[in-house]
């Protein structure tokens, strides 16, 4: 199939995100390195409500590279920072900085799941209706919301995501496992948007020498927070459990994201006793989680391989952070990470899969043997991985998403109330667009759960409420019919909050 260079001309782009930056989470980090890519080749305004007091202007600046960031904070007591973003549509983009007098608007218009999704539909339809608005999926709500046993939660999460994929132009979820769960998602609306995998970026470092300490010793590195039970990290204990019986002191684990000890004695404790508990004792490490980039970078130079053993992932920077280096990684199969894995050069290896009958910790301990069996080997493997991620960096994806947005309807053809359907294409290396037909129209078919999927007739306790009736889920999306506004873009109207705006 054919593929197509990004060569489009240079865009005006915006962003919206609560808040954006290092230590303040997934989404926001990957906000901050998706404007630091798209910054390389376009013209980026990132709009943010972030209240810190904290809050270093020129520290934010320096992070997200070209972006020119807005940032409004929100100090309403009780207010999450997602609905203080949408309430920024009450102003005005003149009364926050956003555009000087003369000023083109703007193309393009991000915004990420429910987090930020509801203010970029919002500020699109009534600041900049020709913009083309694009919508990221970071998770599956209904599968996360059913391994936390929080099913209605998940499904109202569900409900909002495609509430504004009916308004969208692009849908894009981060890597194939949440492609996969955008296309589900959007298929029941009118406008069926286009679709679009996207490949977060791979930040390339310099090449790390290894292995470290060879057969007899090998060192094991899980960046993630203990109390998220989705990151597996209880199962990677039983994991070190198995081996010291099998192995003694041959494995070792260091988990970065453990809780404080001098912050939170009493929690840190419960993981040390969970460590005796499991028989891991003296071969796992707890160390708190850091918001220090530094400590990451030196955790990883001193591992022979990076685990991710979440119980599911929507992608997982922490492996492709590792890939990075050239360092061996490990990781769940429900992940988009295992799927760009799987294939890629140097990557055969990387997933690890738990066969019928077997419990997690046991698969986990037969592909941490088959590693040890193999280190220099997969060390090899890991270096060839690492050529191969040169061709998906940062720019690579802002390059081919922002393409495959403007190849879709322009506004004026865009009609929410009538059936359309949009393109699938998805990110190939180098920043290529690679077409893969078009979407069309959606028929009854196995439900998706994140693992497995199941029939219609399926007993009910095992879906999750919004998903039994088809025609429930169909109607969940519509929205009273209204008259599309068309405000001045120079209106004036009162701003809740002093704008900060860092350019640099």
């Amino acid at each position: 199939m054919e593929t197509t260079k990004p060569d489009q001309p240079r865009l005006r782009i915006l962003v919206l995100s609560d808040v954006s930056g290092l230590g303040l989470g997934g989404v926001p980090v990957f906000n901050m390195e998706l404007c630091k890519g798209l910054a390389q080749r376009h013209d980026v305004t990132l709009l943010t409500v972030d209240p810190d007091d904290r809050y270093d202007a020129a520290s934010m600046g320096r992070q997200h590279g070209d972006t020119r960031i807005v940032n409004v904070p929100d100090f309403t007591p009780g207010r999450e920072p997602r609905e203080a973003l949408e309430s920024l549509v009450k102003g005005s983009p003149a009364g926050y900085g956003l555009l000087a007098p003369g000023d083109e608007p703007f193309q393009l218009v991000i915004g990420h799941s429910r987090f930020s999704g509801p203010a970029a539909k919002s500020i699109r339809e009534q600041w900049f209706p020709d913009a083309r608005l694009i919508h990221f999926l970071h998770t599956s709500p209904v599968r996360l919301d059913k391994i936390k046993n929080r099913w209605e939660k998940g499904a109202r999460n569900a409900v909002s995501e495609r509430r504004i994929m009916h308004r969208a132009d692009l849908v894009t979820g981060v890597g194939a496992l949440l492609t996969a769960e955008c296309e589900r998602l959007s298929d029941q609306v009118l406008h069926v948007p286009g679709l679009h995998e996207f490949v977060p970026g791979t930040e390339i470092g310099e090449l790390i020498a290894g292995p470290h300490g060879g057969a007899e010793r090998v060192d094991l590195l899980l960046p993630g927070r203990a109390t998220d039970e989705i990151k597996g990290v209880d199962n990677a204990i039983r994991t070190m459990g198995i081996l010291k019986q099998r192995h003694g002191a041959t494995f070792h684990l260091t988990v970065r994201g453990g809780p404080d000890p001098v912050k939170e004695p009493a929690e840190h404790q419960k993981w040390v006793a969970k460590v005796k508990e499991y028989g891991a004792e003296g071969n796992v490490t707890l160390l708190p989680f850091t918001k220090n980039p530094d400590d990451l970078v030196k955790d990883r130079e001193r591992a022979d391989a990076v685990i991710m053993p979440s119980l599911h992932e929507g992608f997982g920077l922490v492996a492709t952070e590792a890939a990075g280096r050239g360092i061996p990684v490990l990781v769940n199969a429900e992940s988009g990470a295992a799927g760009f894995f799987d294939k890629a050069p140097g990557g055969g290896n990387c997933v690890v899969r738990v066969h019928e009958g077997e419990s997690v910790p046991e698969a986990w301990a037969e592909a941490l043997e088959g590693l040890r069996q193999d280190l220099s080997g997969r060390w090899d493997e890991a270096r060839t991985l690492y050529g191969y991620l040169a061709e998906y960096s940062w720019e690579h994806a802002g390059d081919a998403m922002a393409q495959a947005a403007m190849q879709t309807a322009p506004a004026t053809q865009r009609s929410f109330r009538q059936r359309y359907f949009g393109r699938r294409t998805r990110q190939g290396p180098g920043g290529t667009v690679v077409p893969a037909g078009t979407r069309t129209e959606w028929t009854v078919g196995p439900w998706y759960d994140g693992s497995v999927g199941w029939a219609p007739g399926a007993a009910r306790e095992h879906a999750a409420w919004h998903e039994i009736n088809p025609l429930t889920r169909s109607q969940s999306v519509k929205e009273p019919a209204r008259t599309r506004r068309r405000p001045a873009l120079q209106r004036s109207r009162s701003t809740p909050a002093r704008a900060t705006v860092t350019t640099t």
